[in-house]
């Protein structure tokens, strides 16, 4: 589904990784932990090609993304969604609207087609009487379930969420944390999540990935990173 080889990024003379290997089969649930500062998003955007990596490859879907062709690129990145972590909501559209953006403006679905997916996500995200709302209407965590929605619009195979529960109180994490992890079992898509909150990576994560220094590593499954919390302390947030 995915595959990064010796991927290396820098920003002027500045860099934020290097030689960083990646391997995400499909129906797999992983979760990247590293401080603030690491390149956590920057990862995830590089990986969905939303950058291009300064050295290295970036296979999707067994595609190398940044040597094929225009359109063929175009057409890969339609299997994706990404979620990103100040959710990104256009503030012009309303809830409705920026759910169905990607399909409208992207896809080129009917309109009938549209208002039936955006319909069924809105029920589907508990958005129901937030239709018409514009994003400075909604609380963070609507505005979550609208990323997610709008993400999830088009049924991608393979989902990129950058810190979904980040800046939330307890309780609506948990909601967004559930309302993925119901999601990914109606649609079995690939999940690619960057978080630090220990209950979202415990409720989520099959596999869970450190970046830090520069340098990527596989701690291990959800339940050894919380039976060695103590050691990871300093990554992780309750």
């Amino acid at each position: 589904m995915l595959r990064l080889e010796k991927v290396s990024l820098s920003l002027g003379v500045d860099w934020i990784f290097s030689r960083l290997n990646l391997e995400v089969g499909a129906g797999e649930s992983i979760v990247i932990i590293g401080p603030s500062g690491a390149g956590k998003s920057l990862l995830l955007k590089l990986a969905s090609g939303l950058i291009p990596p300064t050295r290295g490859r970036v296979y999707l879907f067994g595609e190398n993304l940044f040597q094929i062709g225009f359109f063929q690129r175009q057409n890969l990145l339609k299997k994706i969604g990404f979620s990103f972590q100040q959710s990104a909501l256009f503030d012009f559209l309303s809830v409705e609207e920026n759910i169905g953006f990607t399909l409208r403006a992207v896809l080129r679905w009917e309109e009938e087609k549209i208002k039936e997916r955006v319909s069924f996500l809105i029920k589907a995200m508990g958005l129901e009487g937030a239709e018409k709302k514009m994003p400075e209407e909604l609380s963070g965590g609507m505005k979550k379930r609208v990323s997610l929605a709008r993400a999830l619009a088009h049924s991608p195979q393979l989902l990129f969420c950058d810190d979904p529960t980040s800046g939330l109180d307890p309780i609506t994490s948990a909601e967004i944390s559930e309302l993925i992890l119901r999601l990914k079992k109606e649609a079995n898509f690939t999940l690619i999540l960057v978080s630090n909150h220990l209950p979202t990576i415990r409720k989520l994560a099959k596999k869970v990935f450190l970046l830090y220094r520069g340098s990527l590593s596989e701690l291990g499954s959800a339940q050894e990173i919380e039976f060695n919390a103590e050691k990871w302390s300093h990554f992780l947030e309750e």
